[in-house]
């Protein structure tokens, strides 16, 4: 192997290394939050854990590994064509296939790891992911039960417990609707309960004492049984029934030899094609970019990080949205699966073909653009120095008043440092979004953040690098006072963070959601759920109803279950085929139902009506509109507003509060990286930008792995919601408080 070849592996290779970092932890980050909301609620062991964290790993490499060739061949070409290597080496007389060979030899790698992780690993890592989910799942008891809310984790069952004692074992008041017959749920209420896991069989089993279970004939509405018991014990489901396809089952999980004999099933056929061409066509993408990467590269005069990186966004872009229509239309059945999973490589491989066969057009044209720029630039930059100034208001004389160093607070070099620190920040927060309709919220996060730990690293990171650091200290300025700027820009930016999401975010992320139902062929989102068929009343009272209409005020099919709080048994139970509200008597008329009085195990009083008034059922028609949305579509009061509403009506406003907190807590992620970066940057910046971008990385992982954790110990209850959501950034605010009065000033 020739020096150059060695050379120009090692400067491709460290920045595909470090691109394959950066984009394994942006996509892995969706996954974080739920496996450590798994690892938490069961306390998995350390062995365990790390399994769990793994397993997803293979399926993201299959995407990041033909990203990171693109990015370490744009990035190192780019590099070396600005610095005039290139030129310098064709001046001695090689030609670029000594180019051209050894970053395709990288790309031969990055394929045949791609194919290896996307045809072997990947499903088994996949399946086994699934297997692991479900046997957590069952092999404990989720302690996340709340009183007084609904649990509903558990199919055709809802669960309603009044109260708990002890560690969360012992159950008071317990209500249980079997929902396998909507039409007629059976309802079981008890004065204890307990949940017992029978670890050996993995069942669940809902231990009660002194109830009682109501049934009734829904053909034969006078036909009621009432069965009391002293002690009994209930399964609760686990699996959603004998017809659904478990997820190890389905062809993204399946090995190539399954796959294969599916596909020579008819009704199997399609999706198992559309999943193998996937496989084999998804890794090829490391040669097609590639071929289109390398005269981009070699023909950038001025580049590095910045240029390398914008295109690399926008090359993948393309390719992966031309592999989404394919992959979305073979799936529809609209194309077939070679041609909608192929098509993306075609193309890219024919551009690529064509580009390095007129390598020195693609070079002058780029040139050509870049000159064009930078005439532009120059002719502004002349018209704002030559700009006509406006006379003076006065004849007299007008002498500026002497400032003394130091008396300003806004400096030249404050100017100075501020301006590197904007220029890596806004090259960075652009390159982070390439997602045009999810823009306001991908900078919000995680561009932002990460924007501003990178800008900070690498804007101090190669002051220290430079020793201006030590001649600005040597000119008695400190470490301190140099940080100054950047901590307030950070601290703006902080607050524009909140301001973004607090008042801005909600409405566009309604309308991206509206788009996104839009293109995917879903029904309008109207944000009510017509399937929260229960609720509980003002009083000691539950709601059940198949069908609500909040424009009209009308229910279908309608039941009022009342009990009495001390016993927990039921003392009323209304129905009615149809009821709605009239404002003139203030109140809900039923339609074509009965009411019974029972006392234990006896149904005292039974009355079917036509037509029937009740004065006890006083909620208003607002009370059952609870609009369901998610808390990203919320400003912070609307969000405190909502969870009061669905904290009166039972239901677990757990995850909902944490996430009220998290709505001011987040903001000041950019002010607290900012404060990490500084001493990081000055004692690590000698090694130059490359260095910075990685620490800030391993910083990224850190912040967001700790984040994501005391969310899940939030959600799971394990925390007080105010703790869990501020904990990351006043542990996170006081490390870098002592590590930044530590740096030598």
């Amino acid at each position: 192997m020739r020096i150059l070849t060695r050379y120009i592996l090692k400067e491709i290779c460290a920045h595909s290394l470090l691109g394959l970092l950066v984009f394994t932890f942006v996509i892995f980050l969706q996954h974080v939050s739920h496996l450590l909301e798994l690892a938490v609620r069961h306390s998995l062991p350390p062995a365990s854990t790390i399994t769990l964290f793994l397993l997803p790993v293979p399926g993201i490499l299959v995407l990041t590994v033909p990203m990171a060739v693109l990015v370490g061949t744009l990035i190192g070409l780019s590099r070396m064509s600005a610095d005039g290597e290139v030129i310098a080496t064709r001046a001695a007389g090689i030609g670029m296939g000594q180019f051209i060979r050894p970053v395709m030899v990288l790309a031969l790698a990055g394929w045949g790891l791609a194919t290896w992780m996307s045809l072997v690993l990947a499903p088994q890592s996949l399946q086994r992911l699934h297997r692991m989910e479900q046997e957590i799942s069952t092999s404990e008891v989720p302690y996340e039960i709340q009183p007084r809310v609904f649990v509903e984790q558990f199919p055709n069952l809802l669960l309603y417990l009044q109260d708990v004692t002890g560690s969360r074992s012992r159950w008071l008041g317990v209500f249980i609707a079997d929902t396998t017959s909507r039409n007629a749920p059976k309802v079981t209420l008890a004065e204890r309960g307990m949940l017992v896991n029978d670890r050996a069989t993995r069942r669940l089993t809902l231990h009660l004492e002194h109830g009682a279970t109501h049934e009734i004939d829904p053909e034969h509405p006078e036909r009621y049984s009432v069965a009391t018991f002293t002690d009994t014990d209930l399964p609760i489901p686990l699996e959603r029934g004998e017809g659904t396809i478990a997820e190890w089952r389905k062809p993204p999980a399946l090995g190539l030899k399954e796959l294969l004999k599916d596909s020579r099933n008819p009704a199997l056929r399609q999706a198992s094609l559309v999943e193998l061409n996937y496989r084999f066509a998804l890794p090829f993408a490391s040669l097609v970019l590639t071929l289109v990467g390398i005269p981009l590269g070699l023909s950038s005069r001025k580049g590095g990080w910045a240029v390398g990186g914008v295109l690399t966004i926008l090359i993948v872009f393309v390719y992966y949205i031309l592999m989404a229509f394919g992959l979305g239309f073979a799936k529809q059945g609209r194309l077939n699966p070679f041609v909608g999973l192929w098509l993306a490589n075609g193309l890219f491989g024919a551009a690529g073909v064509l580009m390095l066969s007129h390598l020195r057009r693609v070079r002058l044209r780029i040139q050509f653009l870049q000159d064009w720029i930078e005439e532009i630039w120059r002719k502004w930059r002349r018209r704002l120095r030559t700009a006509p100034q406006r006379p003076a208001a006065t004849t007299a004389p007008i002498r500026p008043e002497p400032h003394a160093p130091g008396q300003r607070f806004f400096q030249i070099l404050d100017l100075y440092v501020i301006r590197g620190w904007l220029l890596y920040f806004l090259l960075l927060l652009v390159a982070f979004n390439y997602y045009r309709f999810l823009l306001p919220q991908a900078i919000y996060y995680p561009a932002l953040p990460l924007s501003v730990l990178v800008a900070t690293l690498v804007n101090f990171g190669l002051l220290a690098k430079t020793n201006q650091i030590t001649a600005i200290k040597s000119a008695g300025v400190s470490v301190y006072r140099l940080s100054v700027p950047i901590l307030l820009a950070a601290a703006a930016l902080s607050a524009g963070m909140y301001l973004l999401g607090d008042y801005y975010l909600p409405e566009t992320n309604q309308r991206q959601d509206a788009l996104r139902n839009q293109i995917k062929g879903k029904p309008p989102q109207t944000y009510y759920r017509p399937d929260r068929q229960w609720i509980f009343g003002q009083g000691s009272r539950l709601y059940n109803y198949r069908f609500f209409d909040p424009d009209h005020n009308v229910f279908a099919d309608l039941s009022a279950f009342e009990f009495d709080p001390q016993t927990f048994r039921l003392t009323r139970r209304i129905y009615a085929a149809r009821a709605f509200w009239e404002a003139a008597v203030r109140g809900w008329v039923l339609e074509n139902g009965w009411v019974r009085d029972l006392s234990g195990d006896r149904v005292t009083a039974y009355m079917p009506f036509s037509v029937a008034k009740f004065d006890e059922l006083n909620e208003e028609p607002q009370y059952f509109k609870k609009e369901v949305k998610p808390s990203a579509q919320m400003s912070a009061w609307e969000l405190r507003s909502y969870i009061n509403e669905l904290a009166q009506s039972g239901f677990d406003v757990v995850r909902l509060s944490v996430q009220l907190y998290r709505k001011f807590s987040f903001p000041l992620i950019a002010f607290v990286v900012a404060l990490i970066g500084i001493p990081f940057s000055l004692t690590t910046g000698a090694k130059g930008a490359l260095s910075g971008i990685a620490l800030s990385i391993a910083i990224a992982i850190v912040y967001w792995s700790v984040s994501s954790l005391f969310e899940a110990m939030g959600n799971l209850s394990q925390l007080p919601p105010v703790v869990a959501a501020w904990s990351p950034d006043v542990l996170f605010g006081l490390g870098g408080v002592y590590f930044l009065l530590r740096v030598k000033t």
